[in-house]
């Protein structure tokens, strides 16, 4: 009898890209089209997916005011939370940065990052694309 094959974690790239302030998605070798949340195959072909960095950039689609937090996040509640449609296309869930009033939908938004007090891999965070010394695109 051999020994299974060790087990093997489909998302390493993403958490990797996080540990260096880079948000990874995975993309179907063939189509180039991306998808999120990481998957053991393609949603579009079964030519497999390639791994590649995002540009950061988005728009809000949907948004919250959220009252309730993880612990680390609970001095900060309310907070924004939106659904942002990155620029290549994928959907992704996450704070803003922002006073929830100054926000709209449709509006562009720029990664920025949560370091998270040094206990874990920073996370990514969205602020309005248009506020002072973001890039704009």
């Amino acid at each position: 009898m051999t020994d299974p094959l060790p087990p093997t974690d489909v998302a390493a790239p993403f958490w990797q890209g996080l540990a260096e302030r880079r948000l990874m998605l995975q993309c179907d070798a063939a189509s180039g089209r991306a998808q999120f949340y990481p998957r053991p195959q393609s949603l579009y072909s079964e030519a497999g997916v390639v791994w590649r960095e995002a540009s950061g950039r988005g728009s809000i689609v949907a948004l919250t005011r959220s009252h309730v937090a993880p612990p680390r996040l609970a001095s900060q509640v309310p907070y924004a939370l939106a659904l942002v449609r990155l620029e290549e296309g994928p959907r992704l869930l996450a704070r803003v940065r922002a006073p929830f009033e100054s926000l709209r939908l449709g509006q562009a938004v720029q990664i920025t990052w949560d370091e998270g007090g040094g206990v874990a891999p920073a996370f990514p965070v969205f602020r309005p694309a248009d506020e002072a010394g973001s890039p704009r695109s």
